[in-house]
């Protein structure tokens, strides 16, 4: 036999205990008690245990493994809102930034290549239109359009 006909025995049966066991999905009144009982004996199991080792480290005078919590649970609703106050302070926070001009990342000058700033007199746009400033706006924006109209 060789090394893959060993591997092929061992995958075989891999997914077998998913097969052999059934879903527990209550139809009935009855089979959801039935349910609901079956889990409460498990914690309750759970519970006993927990009590039995807190006596015995009592007894023995050795440090306590489950302590009890004083804390209260928050409510899920709570819980959201706390989760959106925070969310809320970090996008104002992003806001603030943007306002104030600070930049995070990116390009922080100039592109290199790029040159100094030109002057716009020398410009095609301003070539094309060099008289266009003497026309009434009306007319200028009939022309170039509103961008360019506001620029001569």
């Amino acid at each position: 036999m060789g090394i893959l006909s060993y591997g092929y025995k061992a995958l075989k049966g891999a997914g077998q205990a998913i097969n052999k066991t059934k879903p527990n999905v209550p139809e009935t009144k009855i089979q959801k008690g039935i349910r609901d009982l079956k889990i409460a004996n498990e914690k309750l199991k759970g519970s006993a245990a927990k009590l039995k080792q807190t006596q015995f480290e009592l007894k023995n005078n050795q440090p306590i493994t489950f302590k009890g919590s004083n804390k209260k649970s928050i409510k899920e609703s709570d819980r959201k809102k706390k989760i959106m106050k925070d969310n809320n302070k970090v996008i104002g926070e992003m806001f603030k930034k943007a306002i104030e001009g600070k930049k995070d990342g990116g390009r922080m000058g100039l592109k290199f290549g790029s040159g100094t700033k030109k002057n716009m007199s020398d410009t095609k746009v301003k070539k094309k239109f060099k008289n266009l400033g003497n026309l009434p706006e009306s007319i200028q924006i009939k022309i170039a359009g509103k961008k360019i109209a506001k620029k001569v």
